[in-house]
């Protein structure tokens, strides 16, 4: 077996942490970059940015302040200042406790200094001491004549204070400077190229570090108006058009800005002022005799902070904690919730509302009430679905999610009417226009193209004009006032109540509590170009030079060249006979990895082989991958393979494709005599090198479609449970990969593995549906059938799959990776028991005599019911893991796994005890 997983050292610092330098007390930065952070970085030819090369664990990314440094540093030189939060936020107390929380609200305090003079003010102070210094920024929301928008460009006027004491006035397209930054940045770099607006504002002057920002305004805003008011009628609506794209001037005035609850809290980097104190210390910059006049800076910036949140547990518990003693929950499992959240309670039998009362996270079991009854009753975690993201509803086909969550920010139809779907879905309306999504366009002039270069155009003509005759001053943008309820058709979510209502502070701070039917979402500009974003297939470009492999008549794999229709070729005699890997993973626990061979040896090697080989022969004399259930096929007297006893064939062709195919219904191309050439050379190697578990099934009234199934290998989630998955071929076969769809059967409950979808996407490398490198995509000239069966069983249904999601291969070993993939692994194993359940109750066309005979005939299904109860009593028997039990992929169960378990162990049982002559083998 494989030795346990030496556990790595816990993260000490997570992104948005503020943190000091232990050799420069006065050196603060935040994180911006962390070692477990997901993401993608450009190649290391790009890394312009001294915090974008590869981390090691261990190291962050920093940016200080307030002079602006950034830079890689080990996590042993800092120090946590605070860690910040905002209501929503997940955490926990440390990262190997199985319990979390939800951020309910945030308590933070705030030491400040003045943005120019750096004097320090003498006490800490609250959010509710000081206001935003900046009017209004990137991403804040704004209502015009009941519609709802996001600011997601703007054009600013600055004025710099530069040597000499001198004002010089910057205009340009950005939000890129605040009060009080300093440094030979601010100021564009001199081009032979600058004129016009820039050349008279600024003169002769030239960048220096004396360079300070003394003054902002917004004057242009760019707004991506979302949605409207739901309260209103249709005809109400009707009469009011989606406002205009570009504010300024004296339309500033009339739109009314509002603040999230996270936005109001004091961070890090903020410029504030403070209220209620005249006694505040200001700086003047400028001259009377100017046409400025004298500028006055009363603008603080937040230097450091100091937060407590406040926490509601997963049991129903509540806590105040310094978020020092908390880490953030990264990786939240898929069946996490917490009290209040509104989910779908599925069984074999119904589909039921229910609102959280308390999850018990280390059984995982949840009490809930049922909202048609009334009643509360005990659920596993693992029949809940919090999210939605399956077939719950067809009414609302765009949404993405289930009931509301803290920070949410929602509309509120008015009394006596509904959201217009069957709770517990909420519609999330917003629409970004396609303008909005444009990239930022450069002309060959060097000058900015579509509504950008408006937006500049407009700002210049303003900078130009400004203080001369005809000129407007732009009017102060309106905040929403206590008693004024025009805007009470909006609102954020603040919290969820036990029996299922929701609490909404509205724009003029009243709350309200409404239920679930009455509420819409904000779909934000934000949340829908995250939503663009997707992965990128594996290709490789054409003309690109690739190792070739070709396969002889007897299924062996040599090397070979390229021609220009990528058929295999022949190849001289001894070459290296290797099949890359489809995937990367990490050879942890015995599964392959791209440092191991696979080799598909011919029958002479196979008879050949020596004892101890790391591929051995099976007793039939066919090759056995690392992952191939070593007891798969083993029984006493064994039929010699092709009489009529034996029905376990690894390869056959089959008069019709079955009707339950999944591509059954789609039009076939004609074929090509290099497709046919193809296929007959891809049939031959499955004839002779398919593993004893993979079973392959063609049609010949359907050449373009294959049915495989896999049995789950041992020691993993997976073991002894049947993986089916059909394929069709499309007529660039093989130039293109086979298409695969996976039959899942897992009643809406979630993913048995993350590169099997629900809704059948086989995510892998090798069939182009993941960006691996260009080595393990699809190639004509080196790729097959056999290649792809294997490497699903070997690469796929391994021992920790949670792993294969490649944003949590570098968290293996760690305390957070390894508490995750055993919440994973026992969520595998329940879902694939249904598995069994399902081939058997339901006939699958080509493949029933071969399950009857391997569940039935040859007692898998007694194994796969003994082996559930004896890890149920075990369970229960017992909490504490052996240091064996660290070697099995589930050493146990939760009590929310049992309870799940046990219901498909009865209909198991029901299925043995019906047929006939299937005994106690």
């Amino acid at each position: 077996m494989a030795p346990a997983t030496q556990k790595r050292a816990a993260a000490k610092f997570y992104q948005e942490d503020i943190v000091q330098r232990k050799d420069d007390p006065n050196t603060f930065g935040v994180v911006l970059r962390c070692w477990q952070d997901a993401e993608d970085l450009p190649a290391p030819a790009d890394n312009v940015d001294p915090l974008m090369r590869p981390l090691v664990q261990g190291e962050v990314g920093v940016s200080y302040f307030p002079r602006p440094v950034r830079e890689i540093i080990s996590e042993d030189k800092l120090d946590l200042v605070d860690r910040m939060y905002q209501p929503g936020d997940l955490l926990k107390r440390s990262v190997d406790d199985v319990r979390s929380g939800i951020v309910t609200s945030m308590n933070v305090r705030g030491r400040l200094e003045h943005a120019i003079s750096g004097e320090k003010y003498p006490s800490w102070l609250t959010e509710h001491d000081v206001e935003s210094a900046v009017e209004v920024d990137m991403g804040d929301y704004v209502v015009y004549n009941d519609w709802v928008g996001q600011v997601i460009e703007m054009f600013d006027e600055a004025w710099i204070e530069v040597t000499g004491g001198n004002l010089v006035r910057l205009p340009e397209l950005s939000a890129r400077l605040a009060i009080g930054e300093k440094g030979p940045d601010i100021l564009p770099q001199p081009m032979s190229t600058v004129q016009g607006l820039f050349g008279f504002l600024l003169g002769s002057t030239r960048p220096s570090t004396a360079d300070t920002v003394v003054s902002v305004k917004h004057t242009v805003l760019a707004i991506s108006w979302l949605a409207i008011n739901q309260s209103l009628t249709p005809e109400e609506a009707e009469a009011k058009p989606r406002p205009q794209r570009i504010w300024h001037g004296a339309d500033l005035g009339k739109l009314t800005v509002l603040s999230r609850r996270a936005e109001e809290a004091v961070r890090v980097g903020d410029r504030v002022r403070i209220k209620n104190d005249t006694s505040v210390h200001t700086t003047q910059h400028g001259k009377s005799s100017e046409s400025q006049g004298v500028i006055t800076v009363d603008t603080y910036i937040v230097q450091e902070t100091k937060s407590t949140v406040n926490v509601l547990w997963q049991d129903g518990t509540r806590d105040a904690l310094d978020t020092r003693n908390t880490v953030p929950y990264l990786n939240p499992d898929e069946y996490d919730c917490w009290p209040g959240d509104h989910v779908v309670w599925k069984t074999e039998d119904s589909k039921r509302h229910v609102v959280v009362q308390s999850v018990n996270a280390q059984e995982r079991t949840a009490q809930v009430l049922v909202v048609e009854t009334g009643a509360i009753e005990l659920a596993s975690v693992l029949e809940l679905d919090p999210h939605g993201t399956n077939d719950w509803s067809a009414v609302a086909s765009s949404n993405d999610g289930l009931g509301v969550r803290r920070g949410d920010l929602v509309f509120i139809h008015r009394e006596g009417t509904t959201n217009g779907v069957e709770p517990p879905m909420v519609p999330r309306i917003g629409e970004v226009e396609e303008w909005a999504r444009e990239p930022p366009q450069v002309g060959a002039d060097g000058h900015l193209g579509g509504w950008r270069r408006d937006m500049a155009n407009i700002g210049t003509r303003i900078a130009e004009n400004r203080g001369k005759e005809g000129s407007v001053e732009e009017p102060p943008l309106k905040r929403p006032e206590k008693g004024d309820t025009s805007l009470n058709w909006f609102g954020e979510v603040v919290d969820l109540h036990l029996d299922g209502t929701i609490e909404i502070v509205l724009p003029n701070d009243d709350k309200v509590t409404l239920p679930l039917n009455r509420l819409t979402r904000l779909y934000d500009s934000v949340e829908q170009f995250e939503d663009l974003w997707g992965d990128d297939e594996g290709t490789i470009d054409e003309g690109e030079d690739v190792e070739v492999w070709e396969m002889t008549e007897d299924g062996r794999w040599v090397e070979g060249a390229a021609d220009d229709d990528d058929e295999w070729e022949s190849a001289e005699e001894g070459e290296d006979e290797v099949m890359h890997d489809a995937m990367d993973v990490e050879d942890a626990s015995g599964q392959w990895s791209p440092s191991t061979d696979t080799v598909i040896p011919s029958h002479a090697e196979l008879e050949a082989a020596q004892p101890g080989d790391s591929r051995p022969a099976s007793s039939n004399g066919r090759p056995q991958s690392p992952d191939v259930p070593q007891d798969a096929m083993d029984i006493e007297d064994e039929p010699e393979e092709g009489s009529s006893e034996w029905p376990w064939k690894r390869f056959e062709v089959l008069p019709e494709a079955p009707p339950d195919h999944a591509f059954y219904n789609t039009i076939p191309a004609q074929p090509s005599r290099q497709f046919l050439a193809r296929l007959s050379k891809e049939y031959k190697a499955l004839r002779s090198s398919l593993p004893d578990s993979i079973l392959v099934r063609t049609y010949e009234d359907r050449s373009d479609l294959l049915r495989s199934l896999i049995i789950g290998p041992e020691n993993t989630p997976y073991e002894n449970a049947p993986f089916v998955i059909d394929w069709m071929l499309d007529a660039n076969f093989p130039q293109t990969p086979p298409i695969a769809h996976f039959l899942s059967w897992t009643n809406g409950n979630g993913r048995v593995n993350p590169n099997l979808y629900e809704e059948g996407k086989v995510c892998l490398s090798i069939l182009g549906t993941w960006a691996g490198d260009k080595s393990e995509s699809w190639s004509a000239a080196r790729s097959s059938l056999l290649q792809a069966f294997v490497s699903i069983q070997g690469l796929v249904l391994v021992k920790e799959p949670w792993f294969c999601e490649p944003a949590y291969e570098k968290l293996r070993g760690t305390e957070d990776g390894m508490v995750n993939s055993r919440l994973y692994n026992e969520k595998a194993y329940v879902l694939s028991r249904g598995f069994v359940r399902r081939a058997l109750e339901i006939p699958l066309g080509g493949l029933e005599a071969e399950l009857n005979w391997l569940y039935y005939t040859n007692g898998k299904l007694k194994k796969v019911l003994d082996d559930a109860r004896a890890l149920i009593e075990k369970s229960k028997a017992t909490k504490e893991d052996t240091e064996a039990d660290r070697e099995l992929a589930v050493p146990r169960l939760s009590g929310g796994g049992i309870i799940t378990l046990e219901r498909t162990l009865v209909k198991l049982q029901a299925l043995l005890d019906a047929y006939p002559g299937s005994g106690a083998r």
